[in-house]
């Protein structure tokens, strides 16, 4: 994850409205203690100000001890201590509090359950976890739209836009980013979280620009996302060949910075990062590695980021530029390595995401049914109480009409589910027949399989006659070659085979091509002996059939098994007869 994704994600977790002028903020928690009370509105009007440095870390102390044992007061401190602290804590650590603080939440307290919800979704975004994101997100609207909490509707909607924007799905976050302004714009707060993200989701670097301006001019105490977008800002003026436009933007988020958290690591490493490739560009590459050799100490807090590839990348470069090769290529093994590492995270990332992305579209469309029958249900009542006023004004004549309408339904009713039995007797009837046919089918196939092995069995004895008689001298020879050359034509005749075969393919469908697929190198030989096997004829039988032995039809069995693969406790016909179900 780049580190200007992971401060994106802070900077969503603390929107926080960005007034252009201090105003009284709406508090809409239900009111349980008045000391309490008054510090958390307190709190409210700094966080939708986003004035979270003003914050006196006393009254946190003070809210714990107002709060006792009383489980909601409780549940409510859990969340402003993470909501106030949330640009230095770790997700984990706010994961475990506001999870402690929604088991403490009470039944009825709907709200306090949201904004927990929202607290928690933006903490698992900043951990990839995107289902768990989006699900609370959606668990959380429907009740700041019941309030009409417009400042967090927005929050949450543009909390959305920056999850579908990791998972790589810029429609639906475009989508919800059209919903995040609308609701901005109703609660009156400033739009340079939606120029922000507007930018993220150009490509055209002229407008990424205006928007970004766009984005300062309206930010007023948002500093955290004012610097992010002066670095924006900084590399975008470089990337058009502006170096002193990106020097002077840079050095803007710097004082900013410096007056509000100058010990953040993570916009530290960001602005450094950005005043780098200024400084490369203007192919100052001593000042690049004597600015990139103060960062290497900062990458055991930066784990997880991009941000060592970055900084081997430009003093491999540096160094080549400088002709010390050495060091270059020892910083380029480092780059690599880094690159490597971050390519690995990103595949499994892409894989992970991929799964995320296709379960809330899934969830997605399964929360537009559950709303548009909710919308059907609602309509419905409405439509159902104008029904009930129309019956009382029009009176008698309305209600005999309902209760006609009534009756022809009931009947329609009837007739339909006479008309489903119906149609469920012919089929039962049909199918029953169909499977009589089978059965009748499957027993003239029998039939006459017995019937063309006795048939060879008795060509085979009068052969047999004709041949002794030959020889005791009681029929000539010539008779017996002739009657023997009849047989022998009989007996190799294919038409019975032909017929044999038509029928079989009508009880066994595509049991031939089966066997084709299993194994190209049948034989019409061995699809004939597969055919015999499946109806259930014996070897002795089969050999009759095809005027063979049985030592012949037991080899051809044993070829089979060889070309099906077939092991030594398979069964060869239990094979065959399931190829022809």
């Amino acid at each position: 994850m780049k580190m200007k994704k992971l401060i994106t994600c802070l900077l969503l977790i603390l929107i926080g409205g960005c007034f252009l002028s201090i105003r009284a903020a709406r508090y809409y928690f239900r009111p349980l203690s008045k000391p309490f009370d008054d510090i958390a509105r307190r709190f409210n009007q700094l966080d939708q100000e986003n004035r979270r440095s003003d914050m006196d870390s006393a009254d946190l102390t003070k809210l714990d001890a107002l709060a006792g044992k009383q489980p909601q007061l409780r549940a409510r401190s859990l969340y402003w201590h993470v909501r106030m602290n949330q640009i230095d804590a770790q997700p984990e650590k706010c994961i475990q509090l506001l999870r402690q603080a929604r088991r403490l939440c009470q039944p009825g307290y709907d709200y306090d359950q949201a904004v927990i919800l929202y607290q928690l979704a933006g903490n698992y975004e900043r951990l990839g976890k995107y289902l768990l994101c989006y699900t609370y997100c959606r668990q959380a609207i429907p009740v700041f739209m019941k309030v009409g909490d417009h400042f967090f509707l927005g929050n949450t909607y543009l909390l959305l836009v920056q999850m579908y924007l990791d998972i790589d799905d810029k429609v639906s976050a475009r989508q919800n980013l059209v919903l995040a302004k609308e609701y901005y714009q109703k609660a009156a707060f400033p739009l340079n979280r939606i120029y922000f993200f507007e930018s993220m989701l150009t490509d055209n670097i002229q407008e990424k620009m205006k928007l970004d301006k766009k984005s300062i001019a309206s930010g007023a105490n948002d500093w955290a996302l004012t610097i992010q977008v002066y670095a924006d800002l900084s590399e975008l003026q470089l990337a058009v060949g502006h170096p002193e436009l990106a020097t002077t933007s840079c050095d803007t988020a710097f004082r900013i910075l410096k007056n509000h958290q100058p010990d953040n690591i993570f916009f530290r490493c960001l602005l450094l990062i950005s005043r780098v490739k200024i400084f490369y560009h203007q192919k100052e590459y001593a000042r690049v590695i004597s600015l990139l050799e103060s960062l290497k100490p900062m990458a055991g807090r930066m784990e997880g980021e991009k941000f060592m590839q970055e900084v081997y990348h430009y003093l491999w470069l540096s160094y080549d530029r400088l002709g010390e090769q050495q060091k270059a290529y020892s910083m380029l093994v480092y780059y690599q390595q880094e690159y490597e590492r971050n390519t690995e995270i990103l595949r499994s990332r892409d894989v992970s995401n991929a799964q995320a992305r296709d379960e809330i579209l899934r969830q997605n469309d399964r929360m537009k049914l559950l709303e548009k029958d909710a919308q059907l249900k609602t309509n419905y009542f409405y439509l159902v109480l104008l029904a009930f006023i129309l019956v009382v004004i029009i009176g008698v004549a309305l209600a005999f009409y309902f209760r006609q309408r009534y009756r022809f339904r009931k009947l329609e009713n009837e007739q339909l589910r006479e008309t489903l039995r119906q149609e469920a007797l012919i089929y039962s009837v049909n199918r029953k027949n169909f499977e009589e046919d089978i059965r009748k089918k499957e027993c003239e196939i029998s039939s006459n399989t017995l019937l063309l092995a006795n048939k060879n069995e008795v060509l085979k004895q009068i052969s047999d006659i004709t041949n002794k008689f030959s020889e005791e001298g009681m029929i000539p020879r010539s008779y017996v070659q002739q009657v023997n050359r009849v047989i022998g034509e009989s007996l190799k005749n294919d038409d019975e085979w032909s017929r044999f075969k038509l029928h079989f393919d009508a009880v066994h469908p595509n049991f031939f091509v089966r066997l084709k697929e299993i194994c190209q190198e049948l034989t019409e030989n061995d699809l004939r002996l597969c055919a015999y096997i499946c109806i259930g004829i014996r070897p002795k039988q089969i050999a009759e059939m095809l005027s063979v032995s049985p030592d012949s039809v037991n080899s051809n069995r044993y070829r089979l098994r060889k070309k099906f693969g077939l092991q030594r406790n398979e069964s060869l016909d239990d094979f065959i007869r399931k190829v022809g179900k």
